[in-house]
């Protein structure tokens, strides 16, 4: 009776609200009960047979860690051991700007190269076995799978950023214990496997680092067939290779078709899929920096660095082992290394750094009227009504763009005329609500709350 009622939690509070954040972790904990399920809504876990008593176990660990129920991230940041405090982007130790001195490690990335340079250290360095990254089917277009490799070339060639709801935790069960993993993701899988190292250290201590990739708006499948079907392609099966952020930093959209055409849209045009296609966990967490990793990365984003073109990542480090590593790669001249201050860490970010803060609550406390939610141990407490006004808007305008009427019309426009257009309204947007976001986030204060998710980790 008690896994029913697990499998029954896990539903109700989870997957039947649309709070799932198709991270794989069921499937990955578990033994054939789960099966992810491609959906228009993204990969959902579907049950493929009645549990057992023996399901208990990993039934505990899926509801304790599971990110579609909250994380009580307050709680959780007190194991790792760090030098500042910051509610913003997490406790941490120290800021970088970093780029790798490699042009083949810098040019293959999307951005500075930060991520290649650790993982090749790590394994060269003998500290992991294995890494475990995402990637692309070499085969099959849009067809993801967690890579687990210790093969430098394997490492160097793995994708690009890939902006598409992907399970990455569906194969924790495989990895070996007698080995030692350093596990990259977006902020939800690394809490989840925060939560499951700190609840059961001895079961997962082979996942010994993990490295955590900032992550603002993801969005479902769907959105490239709705670039091509602009671009005058109506089958997927065209296709012969997509480079998410191909060419120089910040890169582009680049689509290469079996007959040789080559499309291609810029970093800041594509973005104009988002309102379509942006995924639900992504407005439900305010997790921006993946908060509960060893170190944190993203685009540098600066108007000095952004004209250079080279390429350069920010990095936050929360861990004493990659201050280490950044400074021996640094030494060794395989690495440009600058440390930052707050300030502009946070400037660099500033308006999806409130989107997650501020909007996710205003979010979920809209959806408490629907049902069950996302639970977190933190929470805004002076939001102005402008404020709220704004989101209000935000919430209408993903309505409608994500309504299936109103992409079957924008999908017959051509995509370099939406993404300028896209990009004037966004600009446009940002200068209107710059002042309130930015007014908000520099007098915001976060307190912490205490609710049923939170008991769970007393």
């Amino acid at each position: 009776m008690e896994q029913k009622n697990l499998v029954k939690k896990i539903f109700t509070e989870v997957i039947n609200p649309g709070n799932c954040f198709h991270c794989g972790l069921c499937v990955g904990l578990s033994k054939n009960l789960f099966k992810m399920v491609d959906t228009n809504k993204g990969p959902i876990p579907k049950l493929i047979r009645k549990p057992l008593k023996r399901d208990i176990s990993s039934l505990k660990k899926i509801v304790h860690a599971c990110p579609g129920r909250g994380v009580p991230y307050d709680h959780l940041s007190q194991n790792l051991t760090t030098l500042k405090k910051s509610k913003l982007l997490g406790n941490y130790n120290y800021l970088y700007i970093a780029s790798a001195n490699s042009n083949l490690i810098r040019e293959n990335a999307s951005s500075g190269g930060l991520v290649r340079s650790l993982l090749i250290e790590l394994i060269r360095s003998k500290k992991v076995d294995y890494a475990c990254i995402l990637d692309e089917s070499k085969k099959t277009i849009l067809n993801f799978d967690l890579l687990v490799t210790r093969n430098i070339n394997e490492i160097l060639n793995a994708s690009q950023s890939i902006y598409q709801t992907t399970p990455l935790l569906h194969k924790l069960k495989n990895l070996k214990k007698n080995k030692k993993y350093v596990f990259v993701g977006l902020p939800e899988h690394v809490a989840s496997l925060r939560i499951l190292k700190v609840k059961y250290p001895k079961e997962f201590s082979h996942i010994k680092f993990l490295i955590s990739i900032y992550s603002g708006t993801n969005m479902y499948p769907g959105a490239i067939e709705f670039y091509l079907k602009g671009n005058g392609i109506n089958n997927i099966n065209d296709v012969k290779k997509i480079h998410w952020r191909y060419g120089e930093w910040p890169g582009m959209l680049r689509i290469k078709t079996k007959k040789n055409k080559i499309l291609s849209l810029k970093k800041f045009y594509y973005n104009y899929l988002i309102p379509f296609f942006i995924s639900k966990n992504c407005l439900i967490t305010p997790d921006f920096t993946g908060e509960l990793s060893d170190i944190s990365i993203g685009d540098a984003w600066s108007p000095q660095l952004e004209n250079k073109g080279h390429g350069y990542s920010v990095a936050i480090t929360r861990s004493k082992i990659f201050d280490q590593i950044l400074n021996k790669l640094n030494v060794r001249n395989d690495l440009y290394l600058k440390k930052i201050h707050l300030k502009n860490a946070v400037r660099m970010h500033a308006h999806m750094i409130e989107f997650k803060k501020v909007g996710s609550y205003l979010r979920i406390e809209k959806l408490k009227e629907k049902g069950p939610v996302p639970l977190y141990d933190l929470e805004p407490s002076n939001i102005s009504w402008m404020r709220k006004k704004i989101e209000l808007f935000i919430g209408l305008i993903i309505s409608i763009a994500s309504n299936k009427k109103a992409k079957n019309l924008f999908s017959l426009f051509n995509s370099n005329l939406m993404g300028f257009v896209f990009k004037i309204i966004r600009q446009i947007w940002k200068s209107i609500s710059k002042p309130t976001k930015r007014k908000g986030l520099d007098n915001i204060r976060i307190i912490k709350i205490k609710n049923k998710r939170l008991k769970e980790f007393l």
